[in-house]
């Protein structure tokens, strides 16, 4: 069934690729040169196997395209994919410019997003990092690619605690879109819920079996066998509420009460509540507002690579590790395939490395490869990274990644930018990478 509804934008029908270093071109589908092969170089070691870490200088559409000649594939599809695009903020950044004509901004999201889709897995999960210049128009696109049944949330972000006051609001938010080809219903039992934090649970009655979180002992709806009279600890007849029933039976209910496991709060004069032991907690559904003090800021991930990188200067849009292993969390399980095709200075592979995943990681701009993708990621391997979740997750170094670079089909890379040149570059960390590789 088409859907009724469509965002319409000037040459929506044709495939926009990428010319040069870092512009984009408007294709004619009958274009010759899109059936010519694409010019891939191994840059170190070049194994790309179906365990593989990749991170891949180009485009992400050719990238992906190179990729699935190899076998990188053949066992695990990507189970997550997360993207912080360019913004189309009109601003320019020294990473990168943001300030794309609309049309091409749209079709370069399309594209891309299209190219993903072959390689997803069947509990794969799409999420889109924006702003609001665009967040608005990317969920059109997005229903277009996976369908408005793909839907799962937007989820906003607190990116900043500091108040811009020349501003009629001061914007401190990003957004996530969050999409699921499987649709919420059947993802939702594939994802994971956020660990509940056991620093918040306490002994309020000195229990020698420690420190416990505790939920009403009331279920929705009637249920006959569940209608019962509770009598509290001062002598209170209690019902359960209207239009709900007592969690369990009166038999069960017995034998939690036997175990210590009821609890009546107000001093023995509340209603039942039921002692959970940080061995039974289910865990939480993540809400759709993420603060700053769970997952970070801006300025935390800045500090981070300027403690990594104190001698130039720092990436300009940086996400926080934490951000990104709350995303992974909930999205995949140890070994399972994370892919970022807008890299930027590496947080997405950084985290997923960290957190046992497997990763690919793709950035078109390769001056910020070499300043900050691959020398960061290198810092993982090795264990000498010691910000973002390194502590948290207990992380000490290992592992390998393999290096590629994809060269566009349209236009010309300047010399310093071609294989060759770069290889050069990267060449005087083999030494390390092999080290990584024997010790992972």
């Amino acid at each position: 069934m088409v859907d009724a509804v469509e965002l319409v934008w000037p040459n929506k029908d044709l495939p926009l690729r990428a010319s040069g270093l870092l512009s984009y071109e408007w294709v004619q589908p009958t274009d010759r040169r899109l059936t010519k092969p694409l010019k891939t170089a191994a840059l170190y070691p070049g194994d790309f196997g179906p365990k593989s870490n990749v991170l891949a200088i180009g485009d992400g559409c050719d990238v992906l395209e190179s990729l699935q000649r190899t076998s990188v594939f053949d066992v695990d599809k990507v189970r997550l994919v997360y993207i912080d695009p360019p913004f189309n903020t009109g601003k320019s950044f020294n990473q990168y410019g943001d300030n794309l004509a609309r049309p091409m901004w749209l079709s370069m999201l399309r594209d891309r997003l299209a190219a993903l889709k072959p390689i997803l897995h069947v509990d794969a999960s799409i999420w889109v990092h924006l702003d609001d210049s665009e967040v608005h128009r990317a969920r059109a696109v997005m229903d277009e690619v996976f369908g408005e049944r793909a839907f799962v949330t937007s989820v906003v972000w607190q990116k900043r605690t500091t108040r811009d006051s020349r501003a009629a609001f001061s914007s401190n938010h990003d957004t996530i879109l969050v999409y699921a080809p499987s649709g919420p219903r059947a993802w939702k039992t594939s994802r994971n819920l956020l660990n509940k934090d056991e620093a918040l649970m306490q002994n309020r009655d000195d229990d020698p079996r420690g420190p416990w979180s505790d939920a009403p002992f009331t279920a929705p709806g009637f249920r006959k066998a569940q209608q019962y009279d509770i009598v509290t600890p001062t002598g209170l007849v209690l019902r359960p509420p209207r239009s709900r029933s007592w969690y369990a039976t009166e038999k069960t209910f017995k034998d939690l009460v036997t175990d210590d496991r009821i609890w009546f709060p107000k001093g023995g004069n509340g209603s039942p509540r039921i002692k959970l032991f940080a061995s039974q907690l289910r865990g939480l559904v993540p809400f759709t507002v993420w603060g700053s003090a769970d997952v970070g800021t801006n300025d935390d991930a800045k500090r981070h690579l300027q403690e990594l990188f104190p001698d130039i200067s720092v990436f300009d849009t940086p996400k926080p590790e934490e951000l990104l292993e709350r995303i992974i969390h909930i999205a995949t399980n140890p070994g399972e395939l994370v892919l970022d095709i807008f890299a930027g200075s590496g947080t997405t592979a950084a985290t997923a490395h960290k957190m046992g995943r497997r990763w690919i990681t793709v950035e078109r701009n390769t001056q910020t490869v070499l300043d900050f993708t691959h020398p960061r990621l290198q810092r993982v391997i090795d264990g000498t990274d010691k910000g973002g979740v390194t502590n948290t997750l207990g992380w000490t170094g290992g592992g390998s990644f393999e290096m590629m670079h994809v060269t566009p089909r349209f236009g010309t890379l300047p010399t310093g930018h071609r294989p060759p040149a770069i290889t050069r570059k990267i060449a005087q960390t083999r030494p390390s990478q092999a080290r990584a590789k024997k010790a992972g």
